[in-house]
């Protein structure tokens, strides 16, 4: 069936959104943003059917897996329309994006293995399309496994849906960084924003992946948690080095102190949807100035209420650098928080990551480290 809005419409309308000139003519905004949110919408049907089949194969070798699903926040297709100027918005890769959240390193690349059997994930030449930031990072020290596939909308045409895998740990770094995007007004994760906060964020992901090489990581206690750390950091010297420099980051920064501020200062308006499981969508505005959340719970066919009412949310919201309106959903058993921490502020398991590095940095002597570990019997 034809598309409401041509390819070459849709891409005009993501050409206008290039420089801030638009703003300046409503009616030019008005028409545009119609156009992307009606774009943006025609990824729901195969979003849906990519999460399905993220969730078969997860589930498979990791029954604790978290899945999500988003549609791609304005604010961030304008960014990345900027960033790339040569990108067209029809050919945008993760407008529609789901994320599953594993326990292991292992068990993500067992799933990543089922997965890239499927034709779904080739393009016209038979070539994987994927991208793997585990092995090598971004220049931020992202770390994730993304695979982009095709999949059909509700009129068989085709469409690009993006699907992330992370650990735990993994998730739980970008959860810090965004949670600092958020409340700071940076673009850390655009790779932009202060140099000092880029550089900690950097270096604590390289000790992140070095607690993720640990076997069994995640179900140890904290106490086995921190001495299996310092097992690592005694083999692996030059974590010493930058384990100091994250310690002066985070004094100067205070980072710890800033992020526990940001989830105190939070207030969210209804807290049983942070924590129920939510089948359709759920709306939320997050206000960094006047500290609160809000939500709107949708049904699963409640769709088209879903969209026009993000549309009108996002339009109020343009140009106002302290509200971040997004759509999300989960089947997590903890509910929207646990799978979208970052929008409740919530640095909880980072905060507990990042004080083993600081406290590694009180015993930084091999031999006083050597026989604390002896004595621990582990």
């Amino acid at each position: 069936m034809k598309e409401k809005y041509s390819g070459k419409r849709v891409n005009k309308a993501g050409e206008k959104f290039l420089t801030n000139a638009i703003f300046d003519e409503p009616d030019d905004f008005n028409s545009a943003m119609d156009i992307l949110s009606y774009w943006r919408f025609q990824h729901e049907t195969p979003l849906e059917t990519a999460i399905s089949l993220l969730e078969e194969e997860s589930k498979k070798h990791d029954k604790a897996a978290i899945f999500a699903k988003r549609l791609k926040r304005y604010p961030s297709i304008v960014v990345k329309l900027r960033r790339f100027p040569k990108m067209k918005l029809k050919n945008m890769q993760d407008i529609g994006g789901c994320r599953a959240i594993v326990s292991s390193k292992k068990k993500l690349y067992q799933i990543i293995r089922e997965l890239r059997k499927r034709d779904e994930f080739r393009n016209n030449e038979n070539a994987l399309r994927f991208k793997d930031y585990i092995k090598s990072p971004k220049v931020d020290g992202y770390r994730g496994y993304h695979l982009v596939g095709t999949f059909k909308d509700q009129n068989r045409n085709n469409k690009l849906i993006e699907l992330q895998l992370r650990t735990t740990i993994q998730h739980d770094w970008a959860t810090a960084l965004e949670i600092v995007d958020l409340f700071t007004g940076q673009a850390l994760k655009s790779n932009k924003g202060e140099e000092n906060w880029r550089e900690f964020f950097r270096l604590v992901s390289q000790h992140f992946s070095l607690m993720e090489e640990i076997h069994l990581f995640a179900q140890k206690s904290q106490d086995e948690q921190f001495i299996q750390y310092q097992k690592k950091l005694i083999s692996n010297n030059k974590y010493f080095h930058t384990g100091a420099k994250i310690f002066s980051y985070e004094a100067n920064l205070k980072v710890m102190k800033n992020l526990e501020a940001f989830a105190h200062s939070l207030m969210v308006a209804d807290e049983h949807v942070s924590e129920q499981q939510v089948s359709g969508y759920v709306l939320l505005k997050v206000d960094t100035q006047n500290t609160n959340v809000s939500s709107t719970i949708f049904s699963d066919s409640q769709n088209d209420e879903a969209e026009k009412m993000y549309l009108e949310f996002e339009k109020e919201a343009s140009g106002a650098s302290d509200i971040v309106v997004a759509l999300v959903s989960t089947t997590a058993l903890g509910g929207i928080k646990e799978a979208y921490p970052n929008y409740f502020a919530d640095s909880t398991e980072f905060i507990k990551y990042l004080t083993y590095i600081l406290m590694a940095q009180k015993y930084r002597k091999p031999s006083f480290m050597q026989r604390i570990l002896r004595n621990s019997g582990l």
